[in-house]
């Protein structure tokens, strides 16, 4: 059965729909197993008491619920209060339906390069092993044979800079050519109501989001992003920053602690975009010109250019850290993906550490020209510090491989993450 709890508020809303069912359906039903679909269930405040008292009652038996909803953290919460409720398997039981990544946006949109991508840069072993040939400084084959499309697939890019991977977006600018102000206020406002909902101030969001804005190229301080603002205290910054990274509008990444191989939490952190779009509507909302103009603006700046690109790649690397980890239920990216200071001022953008063997260093330079004199610097530099052997430096349109670092094209990388 599916149904949308589009006006029930009550987890006693919740049993009485599902009991109807069950006591009108009760000859059909027996003794095959019943699959209940539940839309929208975040509108309905405390549901998950609904469900454990039919479980409670026996009444689950023989029964899969499926709950869905637009308010991650709330689907997130609630389902934690329904220990030993859940059935038994090793597979994450919460499911997060994030927007697509660039491989599936290239895979939607472009038919020749579906073609020629086939299964292999969708699927999960042929990729791993794309990646793993490159940590060694081998090039695959069909990674060489893409080379010549390197073109095509960084205008993709380009555009999914503008987009985003949020179906809804994509259509409207593959359609029309541009993004109208109505579909940057759809997602402002359902990030707004959910934040509502959680007690936030939209000013204090509205403030801290322009504070982020101005510090997309550089590790910031929880203070740092505080001042100016009406922000009262770096607690309540703090608390309003990591609610949008649980909703999957921010991600978080800590530096890199070499030494325990930890976050170092206490210092300064980058903060970035889950997802391009959701850069646009901030940025929308905290400026009076025209959203679409703005994210066209925007996204032709070389410099802002390569902070989008930036966030792309932190996104695709927090997915492919889930990918790899061995235990998905209690995933953590924090503990995954991170950034590296080094001299003093100079960064490396990424490290992937996957909590044993794995211990890679990345570094982004999404330019025309590559200098091998100072643009590998930040990953020398790490393989002195720590000894680990092999670097990433992701490229505009350059692809290499030393017995130290390899180079290939974002665009290209993104395919495999």
């Amino acid at each position: 059965m599916y149904y949308s709890f589009d006006l029930e508020k009550s987890p006693e809303d919740v049993v009485d729909v599902i009991r109807s069912y069950q006591t009108l359906t009760r000859v059909q039903r027996n003794p095959t197993r019943t699959f209940f679909f539940l839309d929208e269930i975040t509108s309905v405040r405390e549901w998950q008491r609904g469900i454990k008292w039919l479980w409670d009652s026996g009444l689950l038996r023989k029964t899969t619920v499926v709950a869905t909803g637009s308010q991650s953290m709330d689907v997130k919460a609630s389902s934690e209060r329904l220990p030993g409720r859940r059935g038994t398997t090793n597979d994450p039981l919460d499911k997060i339906i994030l927007p697509m990544k660039f491989a599936e946006y290239v895979e939607v949109l472009d038919p020749k390069l579906r073609e020629i991508l086939g299964t292999d840069f969708l699927r999960y072993a042929p990729r791993l092993e794309m990646l793993s040939k490159l940590r060694q400084g081998k090039l695959d084959k069909r990674l060489k044979s893409l080379l010549s499309y390197v073109g095509e697939l960084n205008q993709h890019l380009h555009e999914y800079t503008l987009t985003g991977g949020i179906p809804k977006v994509v259509n409207e600018f593959r359609t029309k050519g541009v993004i109208e102000e109505r579909i940057y206020t759809t997602y402002l406002n359902s990030i707004l109501g959910q934040l509502t909902l959680l007690g936030k101030e939209e000013t204090f969001v509205k403030q801290l989001g322009g504070r982020i804005l101005a510090n997309l190229l550089w590790p910031v301080s929880w203070r740092n992003l505080q001042r100016d603002t009406d922000v009262g205290s770096v607690n309540t910054a703090i608390n309003y920053i990591t609610t949008l990274r649980d909703m999957f509008i921010l991600t978080i990444t800590y530096q890199f602690g070499e030494a325990k191989k930890v976050p170092r939490i206490e210092q300064e952190k980058r903060i970035r975009f889950h997802d391009p779009f959701f850069l646009h509507v901030m940025n929308g909302w905290v400026n009076s010109k025209s959203s679409f103009e703005l994210s066209e603006e925007f996204s032709e700046n070389p410099t802002n250019q390569g902070a989008l690109v930036e966030g792309i790649v932190a996104d695709h690397l927090i997915r492919l850290a889930f990918l790899l980890s061995p235990k998905k239920q209690t995933f953590d990216y924090s503990n995954c993906v991170f950034n590296w200071k080094y001299g003093g001022s100079n960064e490396l953008d990424f490290v992937l550490y996957d909590g044993d063997r794995l211990e890679l260093p990345i570094d982004l330079k999404f330019q025309n020209k590559i200098s091998k004199k100072t643009d590998l610097n930040g990953i020398y530099n790490f393989q002195k510090a720590t000894g680990v052997r092999m670097g990433l430096l992701l490229t505009k349109d350059e692809m290499d491989t030393t017995s130290s670092y390899a180079m290939i094209p974002t665009s290209m990388f993104l395919l495999l993450a």
